[in-house]
């Protein structure tokens, strides 16, 4: 596995879920699930290997053998005996370790700070470990390496407002702006758009943005539902304030 399938492995990870996170009220806040996506135990796995040995190779075989066992349990096979790693691996890890495991990552890339899926892997790492501060240090570190896509720049925004607080105004919503400059149709952009705006009180913006994403779903995707509850609910605090505002 090189080191591309590697970092798209990690960013469709970070993002699975998003557009069904992103959706309920507030919107944006459980998104930070979808950027630890990974289950914590591999990415623990995975962050230890890369920190220690600097191959990220062994991520594909890991991930080989979870996706294999999950297909076995779905068919009601018996998974697949695990590999000599998985015994090495499976013991409940202490957050200490964690942290050393993160430091470690980060010393590496001290030494080598030209490599990509690793400062992909801190970033989760410290997403994981809530350090959402030097999560957006090291975010601001890979764009300085290769310039981000959409999908990207909509995690940054993510984080972005967890560590400012727990809010996407200000600077986290001017990036979701740019995403949308680039793609109109990033639904997980738009979402969080539509609650940035939402929480500025601007609640035509927000319906208009959520509206976008009623028009790109299938009518089928039951997300849908969770989209109009949301757009009801700002026109209803749209129209209050509007009679608090002629009433005064």
């Amino acid at each position: 596995m090189n080191t591309s399938d590697l970092s798209f492995a990690l960013g469709a990870l970070a993002l699975l879920g998003l557009s069904t996170f992103v959706l309920v009220q507030p919107l944006w806040r459980v998104a930070r699930g979808a950027a630890i996506a990974l289950p914590a135990g591999l990415l623990v796995w995975a962050i230890g290997m890369y920190a220690w040995l600097g191959q990220p190779g062994v991520w594909a075989d890991r991930v080989s053998h979870e996706q294999a066992a999950q297909a076995d349990a779905a068919q009601g096979e018996e998974p697949a005996p695990a590999g000599p790693t998985d015994a090495a691996t499976s013991p409940q890890m202490s957050q200490a370790q964690v942290e050393g495991m993160v430091q470690r990552l980060a010393e590496r890339l001290q030494r080598n700070p030209e490599d990509e899926a690793g400062w992909r892997m801190l970033v989760r790492s410290y997403e994981t470990l809530n350090r959402f501060d030097e999560a957006v240090l090291a975010w601001q570190r890979l764009f300085q390496l290769v310039p981000p896509d959409a999908d990207q720049l909509t995690a940054y925004a993510v984080t972005l407002g967890m560590a400012r607080g727990q809010s996407l105004t200000g600077e986290p919503e001017q990036i979701l702006d740019e995403v949308l400059r680039r793609d109109p149709r990033h639904v997980q952009a738009l979402a969080l758009s539509g609650s940035a705006a939402y929480e500025r009180h601007d609640y035509e913006r927000a319906i208009q943005r959520w509206q976008q994403i009623l028009r790109i779903v299938p009518a089928d995707d039951e997300v849908r539902t969770r989209i109009t509850a949301q757009i009801d609910k700002a026109r209803e605090l749209s129209v209050r304030e509007a009679q608090v505002r002629r009433a005064k």
